[in-house]
């Protein structure tokens, strides 16, 4: 399991993803009434000296954010079943441009009935990150399962 190249990406899916989920991911600037608002997997808040007050809930962005390293996570533990495997990566890989594509849209309804600008964190190009990832672990995965198609060839 730890000796294959798929696990060390997988792994390092899991702790980025983690990172992006407790993490703030957008500003949100209302510069005429001088408000602050931050989006995290919790949700849309506005920023006070008294604490954060809940805005709008952004529970589709968190519920992919969730999934991605859980999906990840078990990938790793099926490291037998190669075929499973590769699935669950592309399945993974799929979950991600949805991920922005959630965020996109979350920003921008906030934006509109907010009427904020926004500005993205560092922690939103993990993701993209993570697709990188996910095509190295794909690759490694079909390696993998070449040799072992080629090992019982020779059998």
């Amino acid at each position: 399991m730890l000796q294959r190249i798929q696990t060390v990406y997988l792994s390092l899916i899991v702790i980025l993803s983690g990172i992006t989920i407790f993490s703030p991911l957008a500003g949100l600037y209302n510069k005429a009434a001088s408000l602050e608002y931050i989006m995290n997997y919790k949700g849309i808040f506005l920023l006070q000296e008294a604490g954060e007050v809940f805005q709008s809930s952004v529970w589709g962005l968190t519920a992919i954010a969730i999934l991605v390293p859980v999906i990840s996570l078990i990938t790793i533990f099926l490291y037998n079943k190669r075929i499973l495997q590769f699935r669950l990566t592309i399945i993974n890989m799929i979950l991600m441009p949805g991920f922005y594509a959630l965020l996109f849209v979350y920003i921008w309804f906030a934006g509109q009935n907010l009427n904020t600008e926004w500005s993205l964190k560092l922690v939103t190009a993990f993701p993209l990150v993570n697709l990188v990832l996910n095509i190295l672990a794909l690759r490694a995965i079909s390696k993998d399962e070449a040799l072992v198609r080629s090992l019982n060839r020779i059998r």
